[in-house]
């Protein structure tokens, strides 16, 4: 800006000389004035942006803890910048960066960079690698444990393999649940665990029912829950496990078996988690730890997902001692399973604010409000008539917001709170969350502005149409396209198979990420998978691999691209995947991007990001993970580090770490 102006004043100088010949020495001698003076300014601006400018203020009464040098440092920033060598799509691209106090310093080119080191400050030389922001999943479910720390729970579990015949699954699964009961003392769980479409369909169609479970074993808790066909499988629970929920969880009483039979896996969860091991959160606590930190070397960095009250209080354990992994945003999901309607009235954005660095709240939410696997919620007729039978057959509402109770929780906590991680998968379900804001609206005069402020989310998007791009726009919807679920479009036993049960023109409705950006729809990636969703978002092929009976030929890949008009370039996939999940976490100021003043969380990878062929995204491989300017994961590829560069002994892994006496990255 400021070299337009001087430009124009220059020009209007000469401009104004040549009008008036009677002033011409002296308009000579201002025009000679003005270009040194243009000149002189101009000079010290360049001085100004290429060298402390590109520094923090702050680092002038600030020593850098650690400098990362030799790098292609991607800001991924979206500014432009002035610095030479920058990608106008990657925003800025460094050699060097300083880091103090867990945050970015400065940024520059090595010898401006070093030049800041002192006597203390740590040096980590990446070897000409490209250093991209730590990757952000804002709907990462990582709040679980390892099994192998709770073998209480792994004893209760009866595990029953898949078969095609309906009445020997019947038999196996009863059977199992009488012995199970007979080497099991009186008041403890039993957890059976069939797979396959048979046995979910035994649950579906109410052929093995909670009478079935009384029956043999009256006295246990029992929880029937098939697995291995995806998200929200079918669930049952005997009568005493139920009356144990509806006391730990006062809203479970307004669901009958019917309502909650779709919602298998994340009431799975509830019981595993805040039931069987309530009280166990210091050894929850450390196993989250483990498994977190046996997760880091994807690269991901921070995340978002729902947390209950044994996993909170398990996070809330390690945040409090300093022992973070990694960034965690929570939102307090499922809440008509906790709190009835009002709930979100009486306390408006009761868990939002606070938290830390590490741990804050951004939300509540109600995830499961339609399921990409019990079957999607879509104005779209199903053309498979297998499938339309089994729904017509097992009664259940793929919409799940029209179940009453789940419906009023979502008013309330868009109407009283930011409404998060709403599980759009089918176009029908959008309308009615648009439906509830546009309800809202109409009944409390809030203006469009006031419900963009909430940064409402939805996730998934099997299918959202062209129409409702207005809507989502103008509210301020984060949508987040989560393209691992595009592979069910090759499985032939998946409900959201589009092509198969719906027909292959609405596959250009399936996570339109380019459709969601040409409109100035918000949109991000969620629950992605790392670089593998990346690649999936720019060339929109993906494989599946036939592993069950019934998929196909078994071990043999197929792979298809899938609507590639709505095909992204990798620049804005990073941005997805980075800068934009911040702001759907409430911290775009903080994280997502590596400018100075924000949270040093990066990872350094094993080839270019930024020029690799597409299809080879995929086979990316992170070599650092750093969190806060902390190593929390490196690989032995990367090559000899030193140890004092780890935030503790506990994240060496197996790093080759340098010897004592070894100079690394100097």
């Amino acid at each position: 800006m400021f070299r337009w102006e001087t430009n124009f004043a220059k020009d209007t100088a000469e401009i104004s000389c040549r009008k008036n010949i009677a002033r011409k020495a002296h308009c000579l001698l201002e025009v000679i004035t003005m270009k040194v003076v243009t000149r002189f300014v101009l000079r010290f601006l360049s001085f100004c942006l290429l060298f402390p400018l590109s520094l923090s203020t702050r680092v002038m009464a600030q020593e850098p803890d650690l400098i990362v040098f030799n790098g292609k440092i991607a800001s991924v920033d979206e500014k432009p910048l002035f610095q030479k060598g920058t990608s106008p799509t990657a925003g800025g691209v460094f050699q060097a960066m300083a880091v103090g106090d867990g945050t970015v310093i400065a940024v520059g080119r090595n010898e401006e960079i070093l030049r800041l080191a002192g006597t203390r400050t740590k040096k980590l030389d990446v070897q000409g690698r490209t250093v991209l922001p730590g990757l952000i999943d804002p709907h990462a479910h990582r709040n679980g444990f390892l099994p192998e720390d709770f073998p209480e729970v792994q004893q209760a579990r009866v595990q029953i393999p898949p078969s095609g015949n309906r009445e020997e699954v019947k038999r196996q699964i009863l059977e199992a649940l009488r012995d199970k009961a007979a080497k099991t003392k009186g008041g403890e769980w039993i957890i059976l665990n069939p797979t396959g479409d048979v046995a979910r369909e035994l649950i579906l169609f109410n052929q093995i029912t909670r009478g079935d479970l009384d029956r043999l074993a009256p006295d246990h808790f029992v929880m029937l829950n098939e697995t291995g066909s995806g998200p929200n499988s079918q669930i049952v629970f005997n009568t005493r496990a139920r009356k144990l929920l509806e006391r730990e969880l006062p809203g479970f009483r307004y669901f009958s078996d019917q309502d909650i039979k779709g919602d298998g896996v994340n009431v799975s969860i509830l019981v595993t988690q805040d039931v069987i091991l309530k009280g166990k959160e210091e050894r929850y606590a450390e196993s989250l730890k483990k498994m977190l930190i046996r997760l880091l070397r994807d690269g991901t960095t921070a995340g978002g997902s729902w947390a209950m009250r044994t996993a909170l209080n398990a996070y809330m354990t390690l945040d409090r001692k300093g022992e973070m992994p990694w960034r965690f945003a929570w939102i307090f999901c499922d809440g008509s399973y906790y709190n009835g309607e009002g709930f979100y009235r009486r306390f408006p954005d009761f868990s939002l604010g606070g938290g830390s660095r590490y741990l804050w709240s951004f939300g509540n939410g109600e995830e499961v409000v339609d399921s990409p696997s019990t079957g999607l919620c879509t104005t779209v007729p199903i053309i498979n008539r297998e499938l339309k039978e089994r729904f017509e057959k097992s009664g259940v509402d793929t919409c799940f917001l029209n179940n009453p109770v789940k419906r009023a929780t979502v008013k309330d906590q868009i109407e009283y709170g930011r409404g998060r991680q709403y599980h759009a998968s089918g176009d029908k379900t959008v309308d009615l969350l648009l439906g509830i804001i546009e309800e809202i609206r109409r009944e409390t005069g809030m203006t469009a502005e006031q419900i963009k402020a909430k940064r409402i989310t939805m996730e998934h998007l099997h299918m959202v149409r062209e129409d409702q791009y207005p809507k989502l726009k103008e509210y301020g919807v984060v949508m987040g396209n989560s393209p691992g679920f595009m592979t069910d479009s090759l499985n032939p036993k998946k409900p959201d198979n589009v092509i198969q049960n719906f027909g292959e023109q609405y596959l250009k409705w399936m996570m339109p990420a380019k459709g969601f950006i040409d409109n100035g729809v918000y949109t991000v990636l969620a629950e992605y998978g790392g670089f593998s969703g990346i690649e999936r978002m720019v060339t929109r092929e993906v494989c599946f691999t036939p592993r069950l009976p019934g998929e196909g030929e078994i071990g043999t890949e197929k792979c298809k691209v899938l609507a590639p008009e709505q095909a992204i370039d990798r620049a804005t996939a990073l941005k997805m995947a980075t800068s934009w999940p911040a702001y759907y976490m409430l911290r775009e100021n903080e994280m997502g991007s590596l400018e100075v003043g924000k949270w040093a969380d990066f990872i350094v990878i094993d080839r270019d990001y930024f020029t690799i062929p597409e299809k080879e995204i995929s086979d990316i491989r992170v070599l650092l993970t750093v969190l806060g300017g902390k190593v929390v994961y490196a690989s032995p590829n990367f090559g000899p580090i030193e140890q004092m560069l780890f935030k503790s002994p506990e994240y060496y892994g197996d790093a080759q770490l340098a010897s004592p006496t070894t100079t690394v990255g100097m």
